[in-house]
């Protein structure tokens, strides 16, 4: 119930992207565009308009666009707070009655449960994952949900307990944290334990370098 207007949505984007990568394929052939994508740097008006003036130079608005989304992309953090001087704001991490060892990462519980498994970290939910491993990455959407179904268990960079990946963790049964810096903290291969119900993500195997 709760994903199906993203799923009705979806359909209706599907359609949409269809027809506008008929008209990127157009416009590539007449040497307009310089690359297949270059055509979603540009918003609806700017396409009809490359439609219906073939002096349109679509290329001298796609190139600085492209700049700033290339830069983005190599972005690993996403910052939720920032003050009046440029400083990355964090919460305080929840405080526990026992210490925890060092190699423990403290975060916050969102879906019950304890599991281990080899990390592995991906940006996309196109990337390869396999059967087993922890699934680890910044956020995630309708589009994630399949790969739960073979996670031993789920780490978040951001989420609340409402997010989707909490709620599809919580569906599946998959123990999941979140609020944990996942590409500064862990790296693919590594062998973890989640805690999902103290908040707790315990290293207990690093990666050679």
């Amino acid at each position: 119930m709760r994903n199906a207007p993203k799923l009705h949505i979806a359909y209706i984007f599907g359609v949409l992207r269809a027809e506008v990568l008929r008209v990127e394929d157009h416009m590539l052939a007449e040497g307009r565009l310089e690359k297949e994508g270059d055509i979603f740097h540009l918003d609806l008006a700017e396409v009809d308009m490359a439609l219906s003036d073939e002096s349109f130079d679509a290329m001298e608005i796609i190139r600085p666009r492209k700049i700033i989304h290339e830069r983005a992309m190599r972005a690993t953090i996403c910052p939720l707070l920032i003050d009046s001087r440029c400083r990355i704001l964090k919460p305080d991490p929840p405080v526990f009655k026992e210490d925890h060892k060092e190699g423990s990462l403290i975060g916050a519980a969102v879906s019950p449960g304890v599991a281990s498994g080899r990390v592995r970290i991906i940006n996309s939910p196109d990337e390869r994952f396999e059967t087993g491993e922890v699934l680890a990455t910044v956020v995630t959407g309708p589009a994630w949900t399949p790969l739960f179904v073979g996670a031993s268990a789920v780490v978040l960079q951001i989420g609340g307990v409402l997010q989707h990946g909490a709620l599809c963790a919580r569906e599946y049964g998959k123990p999941a944290v979140s609020n944990i810096d996942v590409h500064a903290e862990l790296k693919t291969g590594m062998m973890v334990e989640v805690d999902g119900n103290t908040g707790v993500v315990k290293i207990l195997e690093g990666v050679d370098e």
